[in-house]
């Protein structure tokens, strides 16, 4: 990993994303671009005042997560529109990661649209790293869904950047008296796409994507789920599952979302 955006909005939820992203260049060596975006509906003189304060909030946040360690960061603040910028930085960068927090919950709006963490996250080509819970710690438990696509072997390799010493756990969620087939499947995925050395044998689960994901959390301590984040319709845009869609809402655990 040579490359890591984290997006914060100064909120609370941004600076838990923050301070893992800091973390994670830090034990990477990545460079870090830390990206504020304010918007242009603001007036001139206030978005002057905004974007100065900003670039000192964040540089002060940065040097209190890195200490004494030795990091390559940038700080930007730009003007426009948040979505837009943030794909622009990416891109400029040659990002390999993106960092952001929680979204903020609107009860009545999430309800009837996509939220704007969906919608980053389905427009992001690059995986996305949604973080729920404080980032001062190394992950020590890691669970990943393996749908047996590409990209889930993505986020496996990206497993093994993000959180090399971790304890993994990999299930597979199928159908009901199909155990045998999705056992040779998943053989056949693993000799067909380049994976990490020393895999542990995944769960089988007779259940669906949802419901397999319950039921391996219930024994608790993971602070890392991965998964694979979207297909390609026929009209290249990227599509978010339902199932995924509802993580990036709720997530049990900071959420890797792999492309």
């Amino acid at each position: 990993m040579k490359s890591i955006v984290v997006a914060s909005d100064l909120s609370d939820r941004s600076r838990q994303a923050l301070s893992r992203a800091v973390n994670l260049a830090a034990d990477t060596k990545a460079e870090l671009t830390v990206l504020h975006v304010v918007d242009d509906a603001i007036p001139a003189n206030l978005s002057n005042q905004v974007q100065v304060g900003a670039r000192t909030l964040l540089a002060e946040q940065v040097a209190a997560d890195a200490k004494d360690r030795d990091i390559t960061v940038t700080v930007t603040v730009d003007v426009g529109d948040t979505i837009e910028i943030i794909g622009a930085v990416t891109e400029s960068t040659k990002a390999d990661l993106l960092v952001v927090g929680l979204h903020r919950r609107r009860k009545f709006l999430d309800q009837i649209r996509e939220t704007t963490m969906e919608h980053l996250i389905r427009l992001s080509d690059i995986p996305v790293l949604l973080v729920a819970g404080p980032g001062d710690h190394d992950y020590s438990h890691v669970l990943s869904g393996v749908a047996l696509s590409k990209v889930c072997a993505t986020a496996l390799r990206k497993i093994s950047m993000l959180a090399p010493q971790a304890d993994l756990t990999i299930f597979n969620a199928h159908e009901v008296s199909f155990r045998k087939e999705t056992e040779q499947e998943y053989e056949t995925w693993k000799a067909m796409n380049p994976l990490p050395e020393g895999l542990p044998d995944p769960v089988f689960v007779e259940a669906s994507a949802a419901d397999a994901l319950e039921t391996i959390m219930k024994d608790g301590g993971y602070d890392l789920l991965a998964i694979g984040g979207h297909t390609r319709s026929s009209a290249g845009r990227y599509i978010l599952g339902g199932f995924t869609a509802g993580l990036i809402r709720n997530p049990p655990c900071d959420l890797l979302i792999a492309k």
